[in-house]
């Protein structure tokens, strides 16, 4: 299993974020979400756009990839 990082930016763009990230809210408007349990082959791409189509949460910062399929 894997695990990604994802930037969300306070305007709406969603991107894979730099692998020694800390999950959390940035210094600016930019939120690291980490998408723990990707399993193996499945592209940061992949995960990115799963991403963009589920509702993340602004308290919770370690999202289970499980949750990106059962929203998408």
């Amino acid at each position: 299993m894997a695990s990604f990082m994802i930037k969300v930016a306070g305007e709406g763009l969603v991107a894979p974020a730099h692998r020694l990230a800390d999950a959390g809210p940035t210094s600016g408007y930019a939120i690291i979400y980490e998408v723990q349990n990707v399993p193996e082959g499945i592209a940061v791409e992949t995960v990115v756009t799963a991403f963009k189509a589920f509702q993340a949460p602004k308290d919770r910062y370690e999202i289970d990839f499980a949750e990106l399929t059962v929203a998408g």
